[in-house]
Parts: structure tokens; C-alpha cells; sequence
């Protein structure tokens, strides 16, 4: 759009992780030591679109996860204590590594993405910066655009009820939806 308009040829750059400070990788390396790592992305910034899964699909797309020998690792900010205690409670082995960490930034959470063997995630800041490390990632749309909005990349799915189930109630995507589409990609579930 920006070369039509401003009848540019500009071409778009891929983001390198050798441009951030080496502090956040160590940090990453140190919050997330091993493998079988797949985050969650499910809060959302903006209050005034209903973007967020159901509860009851997180935590049921949750236990699969564990069944697979897989570490959830989850994306929610301090200030969210409450929901950080819910998951804790539900999910002792669960890995929460902002909370850990003295560092803030979204460096570091692009940083922690790269530890990931894939991630699921609401259309929300944190999804941008995962995007970055260029993981394998399952994006769930409700009421907000996937072609506007969404990162462009191999080995994303994006999964987006208005397309899917014919509405903008993300909550219709089930979680058999999303475990339908890892199917399909036989490296996110090894």
C-alpha cells in the first residue's frame, strides 16, 4: 500500500535476531533451559473487542499439550497475578519466565519465542513479537482482521472464526479446530 500510494519500490526487510542486545537471548536461554516448550498467548490489550478464548478451551488445549509431553509456557503480564495463580494451581509444571525475570521488554519476549517449539495466540501485542522468531505459531481471529493484521510467514496458521465458523465470536473456534490444524503440521506435535 505504501508504494502505491507514495509510488515507492521499497521492499520489505525481515526482522534479524542478531540486532538485539545479547543480554535477552542469554536472559531466554536462562527462563527457558530445555525443550518441548509451546507458549500461550491469551490476554488481551484492547478491552473493547472481545478477542480472548474461552478459559475452559485454554485450559482443555492445555492439558492436550502436557499429554504430549510439552511445557506450556505462558505470555500474561504481572498485573495479571490472579490469572498467573489460576494457571499455576492448574498447571504446577507451567513456566510463566516474564515473571521471572528482571528484564521487561518486547526484545525479551521475541527472545523466548525462539526457545518455543510453537506457540498458539490471540491477535494481541505479544503475538507480534513471537512473530519475530519466525516460529511455528497457531494465531486465533475473532472480530479483528487476520489478512490486515496478521504477521506473514511459513509456519503459521491462522485460524479465524469469520472464515471458519462464519462469525466474529473467536470463542466458536474449538479446541478441536486447533488441534485439527497441528495436525497438518506434524513438527508442531513431536
Amino acid at each position: 500500500m505504501i508504494n502505491k500510494t507514495f509510488k515507492k519500490d521499497l521492499k520489505l526487510a525481515d526482522f534479524s535476531l542478531e540486532t538485539i542486545d545479547n543480554k535477552y537471548m542469554l536472559e531466554s536461554k536462562k527462563l527457558l533451559p530445555n525443550n518441548n516448550y509451546v507458549g500461550f498467548s491469551i490476554t488481551q490489550g484492547n478491552i473493547y473487542r472481545k478477542k480472548e478464548w474461552p478459559m475452559e478451551n485454554i485450559i482443555n488445549f492445555t492439558k492436550k499439550i502436557i499429554e504430549n509431553n510439552k511445557v506450556p509456557v505462558f505470555f500474561i503480564e504481572k498485573k495479571n497475578q490472579n490469572l498467573i495463580k489460576k494457571f499455576k494451581k492448574l498447571f504446577p509444571n507451567a513456566l510463566f519466565p516474564e515473571n521471572e525475570s528482571n528484564l521487561s521488554s518486547p526484545a525479551l519476549v521475541t527472545c523466548l519465542g525462539k526457545r518455543l517449539d510453537f506457540a498458539i495466540s490471540i491477535d494481541n501485542g505479544v503475538m507480534h513479537m513471537l512473530s519475530l522468531a519466525k516460529i511455528p505459531m497457531v494465531i486465533l481471529f475473532g472480530p479483528t482482521n487476520s489478512e490486515k493484521f496478521a504477521p506473514e510467514y511459513k509456519d503459521l496458521i491462522i485460524l479465524d472464526s469469520k472464515k471458519i465458523k462464519n462469525t466474529s465470536d473467536i470463542s466458536a473456534i474449538s479446541v478441536e479446530d486447533v488441534l485439527q490444524a497441528l495436525m497438518h503440521h506434524s513438527s508442531f506435535l513431536r
